[in-house]
């Protein structure tokens, strides 16, 4: 069966890339599609018009900057085929829409369900039925973060565990939603395996333990050198990788040549080739594109662009403390992204200086250098002169008595 890829000229702010060259877990869109269909043995036909195609038999159309996994393109196949007529992929609403960011996709949003750039055409024969929608729920599972009530109503922020994944990456909210999703469904395809396969891992791990049975699941590549102390669990670890003493890698990839240094922790993150978290950094539920470089020690929820620079002592801030979901740009407009945790967006190049500090939703573009205003900043400094921004602190020696 033919898969036929609607092409665009689309590009995604503030890389300004295609959404096709973007990069979810080190890999772009384009071999992800191309690997899902290939799976489903499916033969990808690219097409600049989907009126012009000319096909009698079952096919699928989707627009090339849709994201699927092979699982969520299995049911929907499967479901389709005995309806003979024409169908079009959705999903319930819930969960795991809410954290894709629809919001921020050109989707249709209907009170049950919403409807992506996937369609199934059936055989010449069924064409003029009326056409259904397929809708899957993918809300079977749940991982959760501990949060104070006054934080999160429930006292936890929760995030889905599903291997069945469908995003329209029209804004980089999706593309970072996507890479999310995507460490949670390899966490999802962990927990379901057959149960000798998880009995065979607790084995190994000799401890029924859920912690120490996902260490079993990690990936490491060729040439690392992994310090003896570093804890590393769930995740896949590139080539020539370095990971420091006490570091930890938690249901995370780690692209080739990158660097973790001492005491330096990644969860549920992306790190990508060649970058480097210096000593204490602190990655969290966030993506990093090759050659990102930082001191932080808390980088939450945040996009970090190709070659960017962060230094210690910025704030990359991801919740609001008026009690409102965080609001993201797009094509001009403010939209309400639905969700009370996001960080911000750097474009490639991008380096932010000690001190700066970038609100919740926001995207820097492509190419800048930041640094704090002078005044907050010593340039120069001498004995007499006042130094703008800040005061001088006499000290006073401590005078003691010999009873002392």
């Amino acid at each position: 069966m033919n898969a036929y890829m609607v092409l665009s000229n689309r590009i995604i702010e503030p890389f300004g890339d295609h959404p096709g060259n973007c990069l979810i877990v080190n890999k772009p869109l384009s071999v992800h599609q191309r690997v899902s269909l290939a799976r489903e043995r499916l033969l990808l036909v690219p097409v600049s018009d989907p009126a012009g195609i000319e096909d009698p038999d079952e096919h699928l159309v989707f627009s090339d900057n849709l994201y699927f996994t092979h699982e969520l393109l299995h049911e929907f196949i499967e479901r389709s085929r005995p309806l003979r007529c024409k169908t079009r992929a959705a999903l319930k609403p819930g969960t795991t829409t809410l954290r894709s960011m629809t919001a921020t996709q050109n989707v249709e949003v209907h009170e049950d369900y919403i409807a992506y750039s996937l369609f199934y055409v059936p055989a010449e024969a069924y064409r003029d039925r009326e056409a259904q929608v397929v809708v899957i729920d993918t809300d079977q599972a749940f991982e959760s973060v501990p949060m104070p009530a006054h934080l999160a109503e429930a006292g936890e922020y929760r995030v889905p565990l599903t291997d069945k994944l469908l995003v329209q990456v029209e804004h980089w909210t999706n593309l970072y939603a996507a890479n999310v999703a995507t460490l949670l469904a390899n966490v999802a395809r962990v927990m379901n395996r057959p149960k000798p396969s998880l009995l065979w891992m607790a084995m190994k791990a000799r401890s029924f333990n859920k912690w120490s049975v996902l260490k079993q699941a990690n990936h490491i590549g060729r040439g690392c050198d992994i310090h003896p102390t570093a804890y590393i669990e769930g995740s896949t670890i590139g080539d020539n990788v370095k990971i420091g003493a006490m570091a930890i890698v938690r249901e995370s990839v780690v692209g080739d040549h990158s660097y973790i240094a001492n005491n330096a922790a990644v969860e549920l993150s992306v790190i990508g080739e060649s970058s480097e978290l210096q000593g204490g950094a602190i990655v969290q539920y966030s993506v990093l594109y090759p050659g990102a470089f930082t001191f932080a020690k808390g980088i939450n929820a945040s996009f970090l662009g190709r070659d960017t620079f962060v230094g210690d002592g910025t704030a990359l801030a991801d919740f609001r403390f008026d009690g409102c979901s965080v609001t993201v740009m797009k094509d001009g407009k403010k939209v309400d992204t639905g969700n009370t945790f996001l960080g911000s967006c750097l474009g490639h190049g991008v380096y932010l200086g000690t001190g700066c500090v970038v609100a919740p939703g926001r995207t820097i573009p492509n190419g800048m250098h930041i640094s704090p205003e002078e005044s907050r900043i010593i340039t120069r400094c001498d004995a007499t002169q006042d130094i703008r921004g800040h005061r001088r602190t006499e000290f006073r020696p401590r005078t003691h008595n010999r009873s002392d």
